[in-house]
Formats: C-alpha cells, structure tokens, sequence
C-alpha cells in the first residue's frame, strides 16, 4: 500500500427529533405545562450562569480598546516625528475599529435570562413567549461561540493587522511596523478565543435534555484513524 495520508469522509447524523425547516416555528403549543416549566428553569439557569462572564469580557475588552484609543492618540501627539508618530496613529485606528465592533456587535449572553423575565405573566401564552425568547437569545449564545473557529473571524484580524503594518512600512519605521503586525494579530487572536464558549454545550444540552433540535446545523472537524484521517461532518 503507498504510504501517506488517506482522507476518509464520515458523514454523522445526529440522533433525535428532526430541525424545523427554515423559517419554519417550532411547535411549542403542545407542551405540557410541566415540560414548559421545566424548559423555562433550564434556560434561565443557563442563561444567567454565563452572564458574568459575557459582561466581563464584553466591556472588559471594549474598555482595552479604549484605553488603546487614548494611548495612541496621546503618543501620537506626544512623539517629535512623524515616523513615529505612524505608529500611534495607526494604533488608535485599530483600537477604534475594535471599539466600535464591540459595542456594534454587543455579546448577546451579557443580560443573562433578563430579555425572558422581561416578557412577564403566569399565563401560558406569557410563558410560551418567555420559552421562544430565551430559545432565541440560547441559539445567538452559541452561535456567537462558535465565531472562535469561523475563519472569517481569523482572517479579517490579519487583514486589518497587515493593512495597518503595510501603512507602517510605507510612512514610518519598519520595526515599528513588525511590532504593530505581530502584537495586533496577537490581541485580536486572544479576544476571540477568549470568548464566552460555554453557549454551545449549553445549547447540546438543552437539545439533549428535551429531545428537540432547535435549529440545522452542521459542523465539521478532522480525527486521526488507522493509516490516516478521517474528515467528519456532522449535521
């Protein structure tokens, strides 16, 4: 047999009632009262566990980014020449980009179960209301999580971090620039990876627990086998 690498593609669908079509709701009004109740404690559990930590990060890192503004801005300033002075300038438009996406883009886990207890009444329409939003606010939590391998994430923090190390290269100091393209990559990785993750097995469990599946998925991911590697879909 030629020795190297062999891909093997596994296809695995997971076990349980099938998603909803697109657009389409899921049937929520057959519950009965008890598993109503009982969806409704396990969301606001979830929910609010991971709310310190959401607002943490979300106005921890948009505070960082603004103190970046500040200090790039005051160097800026600060500094005799105009080599240098490239630096900063290009510091404080990378902590403003960052700033804005953050408080455009504002993490959803950061109220807790608060958007379900805002919809109020014991009635079962009130509580059915209360179940589809904090169903909603679950799958925005995970969806938000699962950011952190999209490579569109990755890739647009290189992409601003060479723009900016290009500008470097061409108006102010080349040491300047590697360090504003290694130190820029380097903040912009650690801000999505430190992310809040805990919403995607939050999200596994809910779907587990109550025997639903709240929305289409697909994931993918490559596991070593026999002689080779095996690329596993799952949706």
């Amino acid at each position: 047999m030629r020795t190297g690498i062999r891909v093997l593609v596994a296809i695995s669908i997971a076990m349980g009632a099938v998603a909803p079509a697109a657009g389409e709701e899921p049937d929520r009004a057959g519950l009965s009262d008890s598993e109503l109740d009982a969806r409704l404690a396990f969301l606001e559990e979830r929910l609010d566990g991971g709310e310190t930590y959401a607002k943490v990060w979300q106005w921890g890192w948009t505070s960082g980014y603004g103190l970046g503004i500040v200090y790039g801005t005051a160097k800026a300033i600060d500094v005799d020449t105009n080599r240098r002075r490239v630096n900063h300038i290009v510091t404080a438009v990378k902590s403003t980009i960052g700033t804005t996406r953050l408080l455009l883009w504002r993490h959803p886990g950061r109220n807790g179960a608060d958007e379900m207890r805002s919809i109020e009444g014991d009635a079962r329409d009130a509580k059915l209301a209360r179940l589809a939003k904090g169903e909603e606010v679950l799958e925005s939590v995970a969806s938000r999580a699962e950011q952190r391998w999209d490579w569109k994430a990755h890739a647009g923090n290189v992409a601003l971090n060479l723009a900016g190390a290009g500008f470097i290269f061409g108006f102010g100091k080349d040491s300047d620039a590697w360090e504003s393209l290694g130190v820029g990559i380097g903040v912009g990785t650690l801000n999505i990876f430190t992310a809040p993750k805990r919403g995607i097995q939050d999200l596994s469990d809910y779907e587990t627990r109550f025997g639903i599946k709240t929305a289409d998925r697909f994931d993918w991911m490559i596991v070593p086998t026999v002689g080779g590697a095996a690329l596993v879909l799952t949706f």
